[in-house]
Formats: structure tokens, sequence, C-alpha cells
């Protein structure tokens, strides 16, 4: 599902929309502080909240009455609100700063820019060699010129000649989904089904489905029953699954890899479960898992009402695998064959060592065929 980001540039209008007339909300000079401000938003909205805080509320309570007891001693409300932000642990929730104070950016650091020469991948198609090609593609944010890319990139790589590709998306962090549709479509070979999302009912949330949906007939129906649901609750009547079909299969590639790292995370890790749902001929390559930054997604951005060069993020929506127990989010997704080589020296638009060594892994698999 797409991770879609609404700015919302009227402060004092968000702060409306989220702090209704009677709400039980701790104020500082008779406005509502940065950090209650965070609070609040969180748990009236934040789609992993009550996953989140469930068999934690002792913690959650003294977490919240200490970051109050610093910030009235002195400390910096926006280094509180990371700090508050961090508990959570989700990578989609977030202000300037948290990373220090989320366990999982603690916990699977991924600084390949301090390990290697260079890292900074660009998007990028060329032959590796005789039987096989690569796309690099490191965001799922394009504009409209990296758009038209994508489609050039496939359009190339079919002219070719070549059996074999080497989908490389190392670094991409996210998006929206439909950037890596025609991707997706070269890679597919059979039906599949992808865990739906539903919203945490909100005002925020409405607002995000009439933004990106209302003037369909789909998501003026959405509305409806958002309406209809008491806030707080998640809308539990859609469907559990999406189908992911296409109404014809491309003949090439015969095989394809699909190439990962610890930075892949949301709409990139997205693409990750499409393909392994839909496509037989694709394997997984990386050395470490993805980010795990997809089981709460479709974002918004706020800004503060204090200080409104300041900003956090906020998903609307869980994914149902996460009631199931089947959430991706604590350890990522891992790779189906680890590549025991030391990171590469640079990547770039190169065809560096990694890709090189999954192009002759696709080569011996051929061989067992």
């Amino acid at each position: 599902m797409s991770v879609l980001l609404r700015v919302l540039p009227l402060v004092a209008a968000v702060a409306g929309l989220l702090l209704p007339a009677g709400a039980q909300v701790p104020v500082k000079g008779g406005e509502v502080s940065d950090f209650d401000f965070a609070v609040d938003v969180v748990e009236r909205a934040y789609a992993g909240y009550p996953d989140k805080t469930a068999n934690r509320a002792a913690e959650y309570g003294a977490l919240k009455e200490r970051l109050r007891s610093g910030i009235a001693s002195g400390r910096d409300t926006y280094d509180a609100v990371a700090e508050y932000l961090g508990w959570f642990d989700d990578s989609h929730l977030g202000t300037e700063g948290v990373r220090a104070y989320r366990p999982k950016s603690i916990r699977r650091p991924s600084d390949y820019a301090a390990r290697m020469e260079r890292y900074d991948p660009q998007f990028t198609h060329c032959r590796v060699d005789g039987e096989t090609y690569l796309i690099r593609f490191p965001s799922c944010d394009l504009n409209e010129e990296q758009t038209a890319w994508v489609r050039t990139a496939v359009r190339a790589y079919l002219a070719s000649g070549c059996e074999n590709l080497i989908l490389d998306i190392r670094g991409n962090g996210g998006g929206s989904d439909s950037a890596y549709e025609p991707l997706l479509r070269l890679l597919y070979d059979h039906e599949g089904a992808e865990d739906a999302m539903e919203y945490r009912v909100s005002d925020l949330a409405v607002a995000h489905v009439r933004e990106f949906a209302g003037d369909t007939e789909r998501g003026r129906g959405k509305i409806a029953r958002m309406e209809r649901t008491p806030a707080g609750e998640f809308l539990t009547d859609g469907p559990k699954t999406y189908r992911i079909h296409y109404d014809s299969v491309s003949p090439r590639p015969r095989r394809a890899g699909l190439l990962i790292d610890g930075k892949v995370g949301s709409s990139g890790e997205q693409l990750v479960l499409e393909v392994r749902a839909s496509s037989r001929r694709t394997t997984v390559y990386g050395q470490d898992n993805t980010l795990g930054c997809l089981d709460f997604s479709n974002c918004e951005i706020l800004y503060f009402p204090q200080d409104p060069t300041r900003w956090m993020m906020l998903p609307t929506t869980r994914s149902c695998r996460v009631p199931e127990g089947r959430g991706i989010d604590s350890a990522g997704i891992a790779p189906d064959v680890r590549i025991p080589l030391p990171l590469p020296e640079v990547l770039t638009d190169n065809v560096d060592t990694w890709t090189l060594w999954v192009a002759e892994d696709m080569k011996t698999e051929k061989r067992k065929e």
C-alpha cells in the first residue's frame, strides 16, 4: 500500500482538528505545549498506538511523566518529543533526532556511508554481461522525469535480449507504491495476494482519505464507514488482502535477482513483499534484512503549534498482518540468499561487486536446472 505524505501547513487548523472542545489536554501558557500536542495526536490518531502500548501501560505512563518532568526542569522540548516518539520503535513515526532513541535504529545500524568509500545508489540501467541486465532503483519517491525513466529502463532491458535481470533496490527508503508498478509487472508470473491496510479512525485519518480518495466512489464509501466508527477503533470491515494480478506475463526475465540492503523500507519493502507473492522466478539477495518500516503507514506530516518549523510524521493505517502476529517491522525482511562478500567500496551508478556476484549466482542456478 502507498505511503503517502500530506503536508498540513495551517498549524492552527491542525490543532483545532485534533483537539476538539472539551479535550483534557495539559496546557502551558494558555496553549497546548508541543510535547503534549505530540502525545495527544499519537494517542488519538497513531495507528500503532493500541498495539505498541498493549501490556505496557505502566511503562508508557512512566515515560510520559519522566519526559514532562524533564521539560519542566529545562530539558529541550523537542528532544523529549524525539524520545517519546522513539519509544514506539516505528520508523514511520518520527521527528528530527528520533533515531537516537529508537531501539531498532540502535540495535540494527545500517550506516553504509560510514563503512564504504561511497554509498550513493543512483538510478541506472545497463548490461552486466552477456546474460544479465541491471536496473538500479534506489527510491520510490519519483518526479516526472524519474517516472519516465522507469519505463525507459524496462524497455531497454527487454530490448537487450538478456535472459536474467537484477533489480537493485539498495537504499530505497520508499515513497509511493505506484512508482514500482512497471518493475513489478516485469517480474510478475502468477497471481498473488498481500495484506491490506486498515485505518485507525480519527479526524486525521478521515482527512487523509478525503485528500487522496475522496473524489472516488470507494473513497466516499470509506469515509462514510469511518464516520460511523467510534474514534480510536480500526475500520475492520474491508478486505484483509488485495490481489496482485496482471493480464499477461513477460517472457523475460527467465530468472531475476532482487537486491536489497538495510536501508530498504516502506514502499521499498512493499515491493519486496509483492514480488515474493507474485514472482516465482525472482530470488531476493542481500546481506542485511530490510529496515522494517511498513507495518504502520499512510503517513501525515504535522507541524507543531508552538514552533511550526518543527515537524512530526504519523502513520494512520495498520497492516492486517499485525493483529495476526505477522508484523515485519521488528526484524525487517530477510533475503533468500545472503551475499558472502564484504560491502562494495563504491555504490553509485556502477556495476559493483555484489551485482557481479548475483549475476554469477543466477548462472549457477541455471546450471542446476
